[in-house]
């Protein structure tokens, strides 16, 4: 089963979910809400797929999402407090403490020193993780490589003078 939302509507109020056949055939009783099958959020869906299509959005991620990754590794490789992970353009950076070998106990403070110097620099990021430790680099899907060599420039910086 599959559930979507926010994003699919491109700010419109839309969701969905999709499941085999046998899964949603044995659903006997449906509640939909205020908002199931409003016209103007599903011409706003289509619109929105339509979009991601015609523009190959979803290569686009891919390859953005290699650009980032490649060109952040060598430099979290560097920096022992730092995780990276991620698929496609949805990659996070982990922050956790080094005062013991092997530890992945989680480093909020460090998570947020890091994205303060990212935001000085002109980049935005994202803060969570259950401890907020992890900082969420999502760009848009029709980003372009220079944006992308542009986000890898300050925080590469911002990690190495935290080193």
């Amino acid at each position: 089963m599959l559930t979507f939302a926010k994003g699919v509507g491109n700010g419109a109020t839309l969701a969905g979910v999709i499941a085999r056949a046998e899964i949603m055939e044995n659903i006997t009783a449906l509640n939909f809400s205020t908002f199931g099958g409003n016209p103007l959020s599903c011409a706003a869906g289509l619109a929105t797929f339509k979009e991601l299509i015609n523009q190959n959005m979803l290569q686009n991620a891919l390859e953005m999402g290699s650009r980032l990754m490649q060109g952040l590794k060598p430099t979290v490789d560097k920096a022992p407090w730092l995780r990276i992970r991620g698929r496609g353009l949805m990659v996070a950076l982990e922050s956790v403490r080094t005062e013991h070998e092997n530890t992945l106990e989680p480093d909020p403070q460090r998570a947020s020193e890091l994205l303060e110097a990212c935001k000085q620099n002109g980049l935005l990021l994202g803060k969570g993780g259950a401890f907020g430790n992890v900082l969420r680099i999502t760009p848009m899907l029709n980003v372009t490589p220079d944006e992308i060599d542009e986000g890898i420039r300050i925080l590469n910086e911002a990690i190495l003078s935290s080193n």
